[in-house]
């Protein structure tokens, strides 16, 4: 019955002490304006600025990478996805690459491209274990079993984003070129027709049951016998107090993602969670409490 009410609290999630097992969460979001009733502006974290601010963006970015062959960006998308996207493309197109990177200078890069581009924005990255001079490479590393999700949705009511299936195309597009994952390997949930799942609406329980699948496997096993096993989570829509959105504004908590990835995350397993939301910086927070990195940009 404590047990119960402590977990109900979000409490005796910490995997600190769990060696097997890493779960690393990594999330840019917008520092909302006040409008001038002083009230924030929501959910604006993935909609497309006007016309010449998202070429702006796009264009700004790309800059950053322009010397560099074989890289380019989408028009528009998320600052979140876009902005760790044009790290690891700048640094793919280096030696010795983006698997030296360390994670504590992966968010100070992203913090500074952020402030060139004189956005006012906080970034976090979350880590079960300390995680400041870890590598990409440590934390991405070839694995016996590999799964991806990743989620874009830009809903078609009046929370409308217009970033966030481009997102999806680009994360994976970049996760196969590097060899990551495998098509095979990748599920997709957009509610973009004719995208990946065909649908005009992307479900809870359709979010749900495919992270059942990310962290258990297709027979819900969590891969027993596997030595290593990496796995990713992407999410590209809305987010509010902590919450992540599906189309039908149905939520998925922080509680709830927290408690399904220390019940069900196999060992032997890391589990990377990318949030392109507004609150982004806050999911995961019950689950991961302690070896936190931020920073925080501010306009001039």
């Amino acid at each position: 019955m404590l047990s119960f009410l402590f977990r109900s609290c979000g409490v005796g999630w910490d995997l600190h002490n769990d060696e097997k097992r890493l779960v690393l969460s990594i999330a840019v979001e917008r520092i909302p304006e006040s409008d001038e009733n002083g009230e924030n502006d929501g959910n604006k974290q993935n909609e497309q600025k006007p016309e010449e601010e998202a070429s702006g963006w796009s264009a700004w970015l790309s800059s950053f990478v322009s010397v560099l062959p074989g890289v380019s960006l989408s028009s528009s998308g998320g600052i979140c996805t876009q902005s760790l996207l044009a790290v690891l493309k700048a640094h793919s197109a280096r030696s010795p690459g983006w698997r030296s990177l360390e994670l504590g200078s992966l968010l100070l890069q992203i913090g500074s491209l952020l402030n060139r581009k004189r956005e006012d924005a906080k970034v976090f990255i979350r880590g079960s274990k300390k995680i400041e001079h870890c590598t990409l490479g440590s934390v991405w590393k070839t694995s016996e079993v590999r799964r991806a999700l990743l989620v874009g949705l830009c809903y078609k009511d009046a929370l409308q984003l217009q970033g966030s299936w481009n997102d999806l195309a680009d994360m994976q597009q970049w996760l196969q070129s590097e060899n990551l994952f495998a098509a095979s390997e990748i599920r997709s949930l957009s509610d973009e027709p004719n995208g990946a799942t065909n649908a005009s609406h992307v479900t809870r329980e359709q979010i749900l049951e495919n992270l059942r699948w990310l962290l258990g496997g297709a027979d819900g096993d969590g891969d027993p016998e596997a030595s290593s096993v990496q796995l990713l989570f992407h999410f590209s829509g809305h987010g509010d107090g902590a919450k992540l959105f599906s189309t039908d504004e149905s939520t998925i908590s922080d509680y709830e993602l927290s408690e399904m990835i220390h019940d069900l995350l196999p060992e032997n397993a890391t589990l990377t969670c990318i949030f392109d939301c507004c609150d982004g910086t806050k999911m995961l927070q019950s689950l991961l409490p302690r070896h936190i990195l931020a920073f925080g940009t501010t306009k001039y």
